[in-house]
């Protein structure tokens, strides 16, 4: 695949469509909401029918009961806050998580469209070489990425990204582990210059958590008066 014939999929809605997706906060806050209930109502039958003997109909009965089971011990009081919140969230994340699952496929077509319109507008495709360098983002380490800009020549591009990686093949754990927080401090989970991180490279090469596996993303940096955010996409093969 070359970034030809990337660009020649990639030349119509529906090809663009095929090949790339929109991020969408509002697709995984209802999936994690789906996901929490399912084990909120788990967890409730469990202790139901651990208390009832898996008497089916008392189970049923006592439900939406937080109070059916009495809890004895030193525990017992941090013990009724997770029943209270095994009987009670789902009920909330439960609906919650199908509404927002409803918005959401009603406006993924118009926010591919937008997508579409702003990856014409100003976007490009750029390549993805990985130098070596890992960050934080909550509890998972993420590959830090150089991608690269039309502006920039692929030789000088692939000669930044491999002197950024002999670099950090010099450091120790504890210089790694600075390097990492000091991109960290350049928010480069969000997307920055990898001059940031390497003095020296090109302005316009990006450094960004890497995207899926492929070679190739998209990028579509902020609109003229900076609205909206820098947005590195996967290419779907």
């Amino acid at each position: 695949m070359t970034i030809t014939s990337i660009q020649q999929q990639l030349a119509t809605p529906e090809g663009f469509a095929k090949a790339v997706s929109p991020k969408s906060t509002i697709y995984g806050i209802a999936i994690t909401s789906l996901v929490l209930s399912v084990i909120g109502i788990g967890m409730n039958l469990f202790q139901l029918g651990s208390a009832s003997g898996w008497q089916w109909s008392l189970m049923f009965r006592f439900f939406f009961d937080a109070g059916a089971i009495e809890f004895t011990g030193s525990r017992s009081g941090r013990s009724e806050i997770w029943r209270f919140l095994y009987v009670y969230g789902p009920i909330v994340l439960l609906p919650l998580g199908i509404i927002l699952l409803i918005v959401h496929f009603a406006t993924r077509s118009k926010a591919g469209a937008g997508l579409y319109e702003s990856y014409r507008q100003r976007g490009w495709i750029g390549r993805q070489l990985l130098p070596g360098l890992k960050v934080k983002n909550g509890n998972n380490q993420v590959a830090v990425a150089f991608i690269s800009h039309p502006s920039v020549p692929d030789a000088e591009f692939e000669a930044a990204a491999h002197h950024y990686a002999g670099y950090l093949g010099t450091l120790d754990k504890k210089a790694t582990k600075a390097a990492a927080s000091a991109a960290l401090k350049q928010k480069v989970l969000a997307g920055v210059s990898a001059a940031a991180l390497a003095p020296g490279v090109p302005p316009a090469i990006l450094a960004a958590p890497a995207q899926g596996d492929g070679q190739f993303v998209i990028v579509v940096p902020p609109d003229a008066s900076g609205k909206g955010s820098l947005q590195v996409l996967p290419i779907k093969a």
